[in-house]
Protein backbone atom coordinates (compact mmCIF):
# COMPACT_ATOMS: atom_id res chain seq x y z
CA UNK A 1 0.00 0.00 0.00
CA UNK A 2 1.26 3.18 -0.81
CA UNK A 3 0.60 6.00 1.67
CA UNK A 4 -0.36 9.54 0.22
CA UNK A 5 -0.23 12.64 1.84
CA UNK A 6 -1.79 15.94 0.83
CA UNK A 7 -0.01 18.89 2.84
CA UNK A 8 -1.95 22.30 3.39
CA UNK A 9 -0.24 25.30 1.95
CA UNK A 10 2.33 27.05 3.40
CA UNK A 11 0.82 30.30 5.10
CA UNK A 12 2.08 33.83 5.55
CA UNK A 13 5.24 33.20 3.72
CA UNK A 14 6.65 35.08 1.11
CA UNK A 15 10.45 34.00 -0.15
CA UNK A 16 12.14 37.56 0.42
CA UNK A 17 12.42 36.51 4.39
CA UNK A 18 14.26 33.31 3.41
CA UNK A 19 17.57 35.13 3.79
CA UNK A 20 16.41 36.93 6.72
CA UNK A 21 15.65 33.57 9.02
CA UNK A 22 18.83 32.02 8.43
CA UNK A 23 20.74 34.95 8.43
CA UNK A 24 19.37 35.51 12.32
CA UNK A 25 19.84 31.21 13.10
CA UNK A 26 22.27 30.56 15.34
CA UNK A 27 25.81 28.41 14.09
CA UNK A 28 25.32 25.83 17.14
CA UNK A 29 22.58 22.67 17.25
CA UNK A 30 19.52 23.28 19.17
CA UNK A 31 17.99 20.88 21.59
CA UNK A 32 14.45 20.64 22.23
CA UNK A 33 11.20 22.84 22.09
CA UNK A 34 12.33 25.73 24.67
CA UNK A 35 15.24 26.52 22.87
CA UNK A 36 13.46 26.56 19.16
CA UNK A 37 11.37 28.95 21.12
CA UNK A 38 13.88 31.24 22.02
CA UNK A 39 15.66 31.30 18.69
CA UNK A 40 12.58 32.29 16.95
CA UNK A 41 12.12 34.63 19.68
CA UNK A 42 15.28 36.45 18.88
CA UNK A 43 14.50 36.63 15.80
CA UNK A 44 11.41 38.60 16.04
CA UNK A 45 13.26 40.89 18.42
CA UNK A 46 16.06 41.47 16.06
CA UNK A 47 13.18 42.71 13.37
CA UNK A 48 13.65 39.86 10.65
CA UNK A 49 10.26 39.17 10.66
CA UNK A 50 6.90 40.48 11.38
CA UNK A 51 4.94 39.21 14.00
CA UNK A 52 2.21 38.47 11.67
CA UNK A 53 4.63 36.85 9.16
CA UNK A 54 6.31 34.48 11.61
CA UNK A 55 4.98 31.33 10.97
CA UNK A 56 6.22 28.76 13.60
CA UNK A 57 5.93 25.39 12.03
CA UNK A 58 8.09 27.38 9.18
CA UNK A 59 10.54 28.66 11.60
CA UNK A 60 10.65 25.87 13.27
CA UNK A 61 11.99 23.58 9.72
CA UNK A 62 14.52 26.43 9.18
CA UNK A 63 16.18 25.91 13.00
CA UNK A 64 16.24 22.31 11.99
CA UNK A 65 17.72 22.86 8.87
CA UNK A 66 20.23 24.97 10.11
CA UNK A 67 20.86 23.04 13.23
CA UNK A 68 21.75 19.73 10.54
CA UNK A 69 24.15 21.97 8.37
CA UNK A 70 26.27 22.91 11.18
CA UNK A 71 29.86 22.30 11.21
CA UNK A 72 30.37 19.38 14.10
CA UNK A 73 32.60 20.25 16.93
CA UNK A 74 36.18 18.48 17.19
CA UNK A 75 36.71 16.15 19.77
CA UNK A 76 38.55 16.36 21.13
CA UNK A 77 39.04 20.17 21.03
CA UNK A 78 41.58 20.83 18.88
CA UNK A 79 43.66 23.67 21.14
CA UNK A 80 44.41 20.60 23.33
CA UNK A 81 44.89 18.02 20.65
CA UNK A 82 47.85 20.78 18.83
CA UNK A 83 49.20 20.78 22.17
CA UNK A 84 49.40 17.61 22.79
CA UNK A 85 51.49 17.08 19.36
CA UNK A 86 53.63 19.93 20.60
CA UNK A 87 54.62 18.57 23.75
CA UNK A 88 54.88 15.14 22.21
CA UNK A 89 57.42 15.93 19.36
CA UNK A 90 59.05 18.45 21.63
CA UNK A 91 60.35 15.96 24.40
CA UNK A 92 61.03 13.52 21.67
CA UNK A 93 63.51 15.46 19.85
CA UNK A 94 65.32 16.70 22.92
CA UNK A 95 65.82 13.14 23.54
CA UNK A 96 67.60 11.27 26.87
CA UNK A 97 68.43 15.45 27.94
CA UNK A 98 64.94 16.20 28.46
CA UNK A 99 63.14 19.13 29.67
CA UNK A 100 61.97 20.89 32.76
CA UNK A 101 58.54 22.30 32.98
CA UNK A 102 59.41 25.73 32.55
CA UNK A 103 61.39 24.72 29.19
CA UNK A 104 57.79 23.45 28.21
CA UNK A 105 55.96 26.05 28.90
CA UNK A 106 58.54 28.21 27.11
CA UNK A 107 57.66 25.91 23.93
CA UNK A 108 54.22 25.63 24.43
CA UNK A 109 53.73 29.75 24.60
CA UNK A 110 55.89 29.98 21.62
CA UNK A 111 53.84 27.41 19.50
CA UNK A 112 50.99 28.51 20.38
CA UNK A 113 50.52 32.43 21.27
CA UNK A 114 49.24 31.42 24.79
CA UNK A 115 51.42 32.42 27.55
CA UNK A 116 48.80 31.34 30.48
CA UNK A 117 49.59 27.60 30.39
CA UNK A 118 50.11 26.76 34.42
CA UNK A 119 52.48 23.89 35.30
CA UNK A 120 49.62 21.63 36.23
CA UNK A 121 48.52 21.71 32.73
CA UNK A 122 51.83 20.40 31.78
CA UNK A 123 51.60 17.32 34.39
CA UNK A 124 47.98 16.48 33.40
CA UNK A 125 48.83 16.41 29.25
CA UNK A 126 51.74 14.09 30.53
CA UNK A 127 49.67 12.16 32.73
CA UNK A 128 46.88 11.76 29.77
CA UNK A 129 49.91 10.89 27.16
CA UNK A 130 51.23 8.16 29.13
CA UNK A 131 48.20 6.54 30.45
CA UNK A 132 45.79 7.28 28.05
CA UNK A 133 48.23 6.74 24.47
CA UNK A 134 50.68 4.81 26.60
CA UNK A 135 53.89 6.81 25.55
CA UNK A 136 56.81 6.02 28.23
CA UNK A 137 57.43 9.56 29.19
CA UNK A 138 59.09 9.53 32.80
CA UNK A 139 60.39 12.07 35.69
CA UNK A 140 64.44 11.97 36.14
CA UNK A 141 64.18 13.45 39.62
CA UNK A 142 67.84 13.49 40.18
CA UNK A 143 67.97 16.31 36.64
CA UNK A 144 64.36 17.54 37.94
CA UNK A 145 63.60 16.96 33.67
CA UNK A 146 61.11 15.16 31.84
CA UNK A 147 62.48 12.19 29.46
CA UNK A 148 60.61 10.92 26.48
CA UNK A 149 62.15 7.02 26.48
CA UNK A 150 62.16 4.95 23.32
CA UNK A 151 60.18 7.59 21.15
CA UNK A 152 58.43 5.61 18.36
CA UNK A 153 59.07 7.52 14.76
CA UNK A 154 55.28 7.86 14.40
CA UNK A 155 53.86 9.94 16.76
CA UNK A 156 50.06 9.30 16.87
CA UNK A 157 47.37 10.28 19.50
CA UNK A 158 44.88 7.56 17.65
CA UNK A 159 43.75 3.89 18.09
CA UNK A 160 46.86 2.50 16.71
CA UNK A 161 47.73 2.64 20.37
CA UNK A 162 47.28 1.03 23.36
CA UNK A 163 46.90 2.46 26.89
CA UNK A 164 49.34 2.19 30.02
CA UNK A 165 46.63 -0.01 31.68
CA UNK A 166 45.72 -1.93 28.33
CA UNK A 167 49.44 -2.96 27.70
CA UNK A 168 50.10 -4.27 31.30
CA UNK A 169 46.38 -6.33 31.13
CA UNK A 170 47.54 -7.78 27.62
CA UNK A 171 50.80 -9.02 28.90
CA UNK A 172 49.80 -10.01 31.91
CA UNK A 173 46.83 -11.70 30.78
CA UNK A 174 48.73 -13.64 27.85
CA UNK A 175 51.72 -15.05 30.56
CA UNK A 176 50.29 -17.72 31.68
CA UNK A 177 48.54 -19.01 28.58
CA UNK A 178 52.31 -18.71 26.61
CA UNK A 179 53.75 -21.17 29.25
CA UNK A 180 54.90 -24.64 27.33
CA UNK A 181 52.23 -27.27 27.24
CA UNK A 182 49.33 -24.75 27.45
CA UNK A 183 46.21 -25.81 25.33
CA UNK A 184 45.80 -22.18 23.81
CA UNK A 185 49.69 -21.62 23.46
CA UNK A 186 49.97 -20.96 19.63
CA UNK A 187 46.51 -19.81 19.34
CA UNK A 188 47.39 -16.53 22.34
CA UNK A 189 50.78 -16.34 20.02
CA UNK A 190 49.09 -15.69 17.11
CA UNK A 191 46.73 -13.23 18.60
CA UNK A 192 49.27 -11.34 19.78
CA UNK A 193 51.02 -11.30 16.53
CA UNK A 194 47.97 -9.73 15.10
CA UNK A 195 47.28 -6.97 17.94
CA UNK A 196 51.26 -6.34 17.28
CA UNK A 197 50.36 -5.50 14.03
CA UNK A 198 48.16 -3.13 14.76
CA UNK A 199 50.21 -1.06 16.93
CA UNK A 200 53.18 1.58 16.71
CA UNK A 201 56.73 0.22 16.82
CA UNK A 202 57.19 0.62 20.25
CA UNK A 203 54.36 -1.15 21.74
CA UNK A 204 55.50 -3.83 19.39
CA UNK A 205 58.69 -4.36 20.55
CA UNK A 206 56.60 -4.00 24.34
CA UNK A 207 54.68 -6.85 23.27
CA UNK A 208 58.01 -9.21 22.06
CA UNK A 209 59.54 -8.49 25.41
CA UNK A 210 56.48 -9.58 27.58
CA UNK A 211 58.26 -12.99 27.14
CA UNK A 212 61.08 -12.30 28.99
CA UNK A 213 59.77 -9.49 31.14
CA UNK A 214 56.81 -11.60 33.09
CA UNK A 215 57.22 -15.28 34.57
CA UNK A 216 54.04 -16.55 35.76
CA UNK A 217 53.85 -20.31 37.04
CA UNK A 218 50.52 -21.99 37.66
CA UNK A 219 48.89 -24.83 39.54
CA UNK A 220 49.80 -27.68 37.04
CA UNK A 221 47.58 -27.44 34.28
CA UNK A 222 44.71 -30.09 33.40
CA UNK A 223 44.49 -31.67 30.35
CA UNK A 224 42.19 -29.46 27.90
CA UNK A 225 41.78 -29.18 23.99
CA UNK A 226 40.15 -25.96 22.31
CA UNK A 227 37.34 -27.85 20.58
CA UNK A 228 35.43 -28.80 23.88
CA UNK A 229 35.57 -25.31 24.51
CA UNK A 230 34.31 -24.58 21.35
CA UNK A 231 31.51 -27.19 21.28
CA UNK A 232 30.91 -25.87 25.18
CA UNK A 233 30.71 -21.76 23.94
CA UNK A 234 28.26 -22.67 20.97
CA UNK A 235 26.16 -25.12 23.09
CA UNK A 236 25.43 -21.60 25.20
CA UNK A 237 25.73 -19.83 22.83
CA UNK A 238 22.49 -21.56 21.23
CA UNK A 239 21.09 -22.51 24.04
CA UNK A 240 21.19 -26.83 23.20
CA UNK A 241 22.05 -29.82 25.37
CA UNK A 242 25.31 -31.52 25.42
CA UNK A 243 25.45 -35.18 27.01
CA UNK A 244 29.14 -36.71 28.23
CA UNK A 245 30.34 -39.37 30.57
CA UNK A 246 31.58 -37.85 33.58
CA UNK A 247 33.54 -39.39 36.26
CA UNK A 248 33.07 -37.65 39.85
CA UNK A 249 35.49 -38.00 42.47
CA UNK A 250 33.51 -40.55 44.32
CA UNK A 251 32.34 -42.67 40.84
CA UNK A 252 33.76 -45.93 40.60
CA UNK A 253 33.05 -45.30 37.16
CA UNK A 254 31.77 -42.38 34.46
CA UNK A 255 28.48 -42.28 33.83
CA UNK A 256 26.64 -40.76 31.07
CA UNK A 257 25.21 -36.84 31.99
CA UNK A 258 23.20 -34.89 29.98
CA UNK A 259 22.77 -31.45 31.28
CA UNK A 260 22.25 -27.51 30.09
CA UNK A 261 25.32 -25.55 30.06
CA UNK A 262 24.98 -21.84 31.48
CA UNK A 263 28.40 -20.51 31.65
CA UNK A 264 32.68 -21.50 31.71
CA UNK A 265 34.91 -20.61 34.63
CA UNK A 266 38.39 -21.27 35.62
CA UNK A 267 39.75 -22.01 39.19
CA UNK A 268 42.99 -23.56 40.40
CA UNK A 269 44.31 -24.19 37.19
CA UNK A 270 41.02 -26.29 36.09
CA UNK A 271 38.27 -25.06 33.88
CA UNK A 272 34.50 -26.12 34.52
CA UNK A 273 31.48 -25.74 33.12
CA UNK A 274 28.52 -24.43 35.12
CA UNK A 275 25.10 -26.38 34.03
CA UNK A 276 21.87 -27.48 34.99
CA UNK A 277 21.95 -31.43 35.78
CA UNK A 278 18.85 -32.47 34.53
CA UNK A 279 19.16 -36.08 37.04
CA UNK A 280 19.68 -33.84 40.04
CA UNK A 281 17.43 -31.22 39.06
CA UNK A 282 19.43 -28.87 40.03
CA UNK A 283 22.82 -26.16 38.85
CA UNK A 284 26.11 -28.34 39.38
CA UNK A 285 29.91 -27.45 38.30
CA UNK A 286 31.73 -29.88 36.18
CA UNK A 287 35.25 -30.00 35.86
CA UNK A 288 35.71 -30.42 32.01
CA UNK A 289 38.59 -32.69 31.73
CA UNK A 290 36.81 -35.27 34.00
CA UNK A 291 34.65 -35.62 30.73
CA UNK A 292 34.97 -37.43 27.60
CA UNK A 293 32.41 -38.12 24.55
CA UNK A 294 31.07 -34.78 24.37
CA UNK A 295 27.97 -34.39 22.44
CA UNK A 296 26.24 -31.58 21.24
CA UNK A 297 22.45 -32.39 20.63
CA UNK A 298 19.91 -30.44 18.91
CA UNK A 299 17.36 -30.65 22.03
CA UNK A 300 16.80 -26.77 22.61
CA UNK A 301 16.79 -25.71 26.81
CA UNK A 302 15.31 -22.60 28.16
CA UNK A 303 18.61 -21.07 29.89
CA UNK A 304 17.79 -20.03 33.50
CA UNK A 305 16.00 -16.73 34.10
CA UNK A 306 18.42 -14.20 36.20
CA UNK A 307 21.53 -16.91 36.03
CA UNK A 308 25.06 -15.53 36.31
CA UNK A 309 28.23 -16.63 37.52
CA UNK A 310 28.93 -14.22 39.68
CA UNK A 311 25.52 -15.80 42.23
CA UNK A 312 26.44 -19.17 40.66
CA UNK A 313 29.73 -19.10 42.52
CA UNK A 314 29.34 -16.51 45.68
CA UNK A 315 30.01 -18.41 49.11
CA UNK A 316 32.25 -20.72 47.07
CA UNK A 317 35.37 -20.61 48.57
CA UNK A 318 36.94 -22.56 45.47
CA UNK A 319 35.85 -23.71 42.07
CA UNK A 320 32.99 -25.99 43.60
CA UNK A 321 29.86 -23.88 43.85
CA UNK A 322 28.28 -24.38 47.68
CA UNK A 323 24.47 -25.38 48.63
CA UNK A 324 22.49 -23.35 50.85
CA UNK A 325 22.20 -20.44 52.69
CA UNK A 326 25.82 -18.43 53.35
CA UNK A 327 26.86 -19.56 57.06
CA UNK A 328 29.74 -17.45 59.00
CA UNK A 329 33.38 -19.22 59.47
CA UNK A 330 35.85 -17.93 61.73
CA UNK A 331 39.58 -19.55 61.78
CA UNK A 332 42.25 -17.81 63.79
CA UNK A 333 45.58 -18.08 61.97
CA UNK A 334 48.88 -18.26 63.60
CA UNK A 335 52.59 -17.75 62.72
CA UNK A 336 53.33 -17.66 58.78
CA UNK A 337 49.08 -18.15 58.38
CA UNK A 338 48.58 -15.03 60.06
CA UNK A 339 51.27 -12.91 58.13
CA UNK A 340 49.64 -14.23 55.11
CA UNK A 341 46.23 -13.42 56.19
CA UNK A 342 47.28 -9.74 56.28
CA UNK A 343 48.52 -10.30 53.01
CA UNK A 344 46.29 -12.26 50.75
CA UNK A 345 42.67 -11.97 49.96
CA UNK A 346 41.53 -15.57 49.54
CA UNK A 347 37.22 -15.15 48.93
CA UNK A 348 35.81 -11.55 48.38
CA UNK A 349 33.81 -12.01 51.46
CA UNK A 350 37.15 -12.02 53.52
CA UNK A 351 37.43 -10.07 56.56
CA UNK A 352 39.89 -9.45 59.37
CA UNK A 353 38.67 -8.87 62.92
CA UNK A 354 40.71 -6.24 64.31
CA UNK A 355 40.13 -6.93 67.84
CA UNK A 356 40.97 -10.22 67.46
CA UNK A 357 44.93 -9.71 67.32
CA UNK A 358 47.17 -11.18 70.10
CA UNK A 359 50.16 -10.58 71.21
CA UNK A 360 51.53 -13.60 69.57
CA UNK A 361 50.87 -12.60 65.89
CA UNK A 362 47.41 -14.21 65.49
CA UNK A 363 44.26 -13.22 64.43
CA UNK A 364 40.93 -14.14 62.75
CA UNK A 365 39.40 -13.68 59.52
CA UNK A 366 36.00 -14.82 58.44
CA UNK A 367 34.40 -15.49 55.21
CA UNK A 368 30.43 -16.02 53.98
CA UNK A 369 30.40 -19.81 52.85
CA UNK A 370 27.34 -21.62 51.36
CA UNK A 371 29.57 -25.28 51.33
CA UNK A 372 32.70 -26.44 54.31
CA UNK A 373 33.97 -28.99 51.75
CA UNK A 374 36.83 -26.68 50.32
CA UNK A 375 37.67 -24.77 53.43
CA UNK A 376 37.77 -27.18 55.54
CA UNK A 377 40.41 -28.88 52.60
CA UNK A 378 42.77 -25.73 53.42
CA UNK A 379 42.20 -25.54 56.95
CA UNK A 380 44.06 -28.75 57.10
CA UNK A 381 46.86 -27.91 54.90
CA UNK A 382 48.29 -25.08 57.58
CA UNK A 383 49.09 -28.00 59.36
CA UNK A 384 47.98 -26.67 62.97
CA UNK A 385 48.52 -22.88 62.27
CA UNK A 386 44.60 -22.76 61.44
CA UNK A 387 41.89 -23.57 64.08
CA UNK A 388 38.53 -22.87 63.60
CA UNK A 389 36.09 -21.08 65.51
CA UNK A 390 32.56 -21.68 63.76
CA UNK A 391 30.62 -22.78 62.69
CA UNK A 392 30.65 -26.59 64.83
CA UNK A 393 29.99 -28.23 61.88
CA UNK A 394 33.07 -27.50 60.41
CA UNK A 395 35.29 -27.74 63.41
CA UNK A 396 34.09 -31.38 63.88
CA UNK A 397 35.04 -32.25 60.20
CA UNK A 398 38.44 -31.07 60.83
CA UNK A 399 38.68 -33.11 64.04
CA UNK A 400 37.72 -35.98 62.34
CA UNK A 401 39.96 -35.89 59.38
CA UNK A 402 42.92 -35.04 61.53
CA UNK A 403 42.35 -38.16 63.55
CA UNK A 404 41.96 -39.85 59.55
CA UNK A 405 45.38 -38.66 58.91
CA UNK A 406 46.66 -39.93 62.48
CA UNK A 407 45.16 -43.16 62.23
CA UNK A 408 46.47 -43.73 58.74
CA UNK A 409 50.31 -42.58 59.61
Amino acid sequence: MIIKMSPAPLVDFEEEYRPKIVEALPLRPLEGPKTRRHTIGKIRAAGGLPPSRANPMLLAMAVSHRAQAAPKKATPNWTTENRHYSLLHFLAGLGSRGAQIREILRHLAERTGKTSYAAKTVYRDIEHLVDDFGYTIQHDKARNRWVFHNPPPNLTLGSRRLSKNQMIALRMAASPIAIPGHPFRDAMRETLQQVAEMLEDDQKQQLRDSTSLLDVKMTPLIDLDVETIALLEQAIREQREITMKYRGLRDPRPRLRRVQPHGLYHRNGGWYVAAYDRSRKAMRSFLISRAKDWLLTQKPFSRQKDFTLDDFLHGSFGAMSGRGAPQKVRIRLFGAAARLGEERIWHNSQTTEPSSRRKDGSLVVSFELRGLDEIRRWVLQWEGEAEVLEPKELKQQVKQAGQKIHQKG
